[in-house]
């Protein structure tokens, strides 16, 4: 029933703003595909699968409604069945960066390091300014402890999307861990409030090993801000621990 009312709201949505002629396949299957992207990103897997199954039917074909499918794969805990399927795609499509970017992600997912980092570099080189493309990198790279490469693809993300707050947070875990603490509070404060900011500068801290640092700013964390829940908490447990 969601998927219905969902399409019905889009396809009555397109009429009204532009009166498209939803007889035609082409216009009538864009439309569609308009819907899958709004079920994902709603995290609606089991209803872009029925979608996709009932698009294919109708005759649909192509590279986004095969991304489409890998992606509500992955999200259901297919991996096997979204890997085999975006190889298939890029074997096909060497060229297409949605592709390589969500193989990128279904192999980060799976604890592929080297194979997603092959993967996001390749969909990077095709669209360098594609920040979650960049920043997505820029994890993987971090999770591989390669600290230099990862602070590069983040700064890379940045110059397309300066507002990412999720960016400039995993920026300054970057940075945190080859001891930049200086530009790595920068980073947090971009992207936090100054209680927040401590906060997420001392788990990162500590989750470098540097347990003195991580101590001191949970203590500037509840200075700045008496309370303060998360380096509250934080606070009171790495004490106990010393």
């Amino acid at each position: 029933m969601l998927l219905v009312v969902a399409m019905a709201h889009a396809l009555a949505g397109a009429v009204d703003a532009a009166g498209p002629d939803l007889d035609d396949p082409a216009v009538r299957e864009a439309t569609q595909l308009e819907v899958l992207d709004a079920l994902l990103e709603a995290g609606m897997a089991e209803q872009a699968l029925e979608m996709v199954s009932q698009m294919r039917k109708s005759g649909a074909t192509g590279v986004r409604l095969d991304v489409a499918q890998a992606r509500a794969m992955h999200m259901r805990g297919l991996t096997t069945d979204a890997t085999e399927l975006l190889l298939a795609v890029v074997k096909k499509h060497p060229r297409e960066a949605s592709a390589w970017s969500q193989l990128g992600v279904v192999y980060a997912d799976a604890s592929k390091l080297d194979e997603a980092e092959t993967a996001l570099r390749k969909a990077a080189k095709l669209q360098p300014s594609n920040a979650d493309v960049q920043n997505n990198l820029g994890f993987v790279l971090l999770s591989a402890r390669k600290f230099e490469p990862a602070i590069d693809a983040f700064r890379a993300a940045l110059k397309t999307d300066p507002a990412s707050k999720r960016t400039r947070n995993n920026l300054g875990f970057a940075l945190v861990r080859i001891e930049r603490y200086d530009e790595a509070l920068e980073a947090f404060r971009a992207a936090n409030s100054e209680p927040d900011a401590r906060y997420n500068f001392g788990v990162a801290c500590e989750s470098a090993g540097d347990r003195a640092a991580a101590l001191t700013s949970y203590q500037a964390a509840v200075s700045a801000q008496p309370g303060h829940p998360q380096a509250a908490a934080a606070l009171t447990r790495i004490l106990q621990e010393y």
